[in-house]
């Protein structure tokens, strides 16, 4: 009897399953020919999320990929427009500074002027590699370079030999924190002297009197019998109850882009 029962037992256990496939095909069939189109109806359910999700996914990948290459982009239009509204500014002070330099020789008539020779160095260091508010220049006393001579970029003036060496020197930007540099502020056909207070990098304020007629894109010069751009003017602060303005203004180039220095062998009178 033991035997037997073990027997009937194992054989329920095959049977069932066996019974549970064969009953489940059969509805399939039974199903798919009552009710033909009900499968795909269903199917067509079961995967529609799967669809949906891998629809949403491949939008989203592709969005994405489409966002780092359009970032890419306007990075390289901002840097590039940026270089050229710096040019345009560059050529309007220019424009301001030959008017400038008329005028001044206009007044000076019979007073002989000579240009002051340049020797051009390769900048070798700007911030942060060189102490800030310097560069180190490839040129040196082999070149004919002393303490004192004025630094440019073009006609900007932008500092002085501070140091020199054999072979290298080092310049001193006017925008070093706390430097004092006389300019001039030109404002309608005149020229009006100031003091300009290095902020660092590249950044400088002037104090005015507030009735002192000063408005923002006038040129800063170094006065001089040949004047050199230093700046033009970019904000002015001051309120009806102050007596005085403020006026604030940065390098026309940046001191990071510097590639090549210009440096005056003669001091300026």
């Amino acid at each position: 009897m033991n035997y037997r029962f073990i027997r009937n037992v194992q054989g329920k256990k095959r049977f069932f399953p066996q019974s549970a496939v064969t009953l489940f095909l059969g509805a399939l069939v039974l199903f798919h020919f009552v009710y033909p189109s009900a499968l795909g109806s269903l199917a067509t359910r079961v995967a529609l999320p799967f669809w949906s999700a891998n629809q949403f996914v491949a939008e989203k990948a592709h969005s994405l990929l489409y966002f780092f290459s359009s970032k890419s982009a306007l990075a390289r239009d901002v840097e590039r427009l940026t270089a050229e509204l710096q040019e345009a500014h560059r050529l309007l002070a220019d424009r301001d500074l030959i008017a400038e330099q008329n005028r001044v020789f206009s007044e000076a008539l019979g007073r002989p002027t000579q240009r002051a020779p340049r020797v051009f160095g390769a900048v070798l260091a700007t911030p942060p590699r060189s102490p800030y508010d310097t560069a180190v220049i490839d040129i040196g006393v082999g070149d004919g370079i002393s303490p004192g001579n004025l630094v440019l970029s073009g006609s900007t003036i932008l500092g002085v030999i501070s140091k020199v060496h054999a072979h290298t020197s080092l310049v001193e930007f006017f925008s070093t924190a706390g430097k004092k540099t006389p300019v001039s502020i030109l404002h309608g056909g005149g020229a009006i002297p100031a003091e300009a207070v290095g902020e660092g990098g590249g950044a400088f304020n002037v104090t005015l009197p507030k009735e002192v007629p000063v408005r923002r894109g006038d040129t800063i010069t170094m006065p001089g019998l040949a004047p050199l751009t230093f700046a033009e003017v970019e904000v002015i602060e001051g309120s009806d109850t102050d007596s005085f303005q403020v006026i604030r203004f940065k390098n026309p180039v940046s001191i990071g882009a510097l590639r090549v220095l210009e440096v005056e062998l003669a001091s300026r009178e």
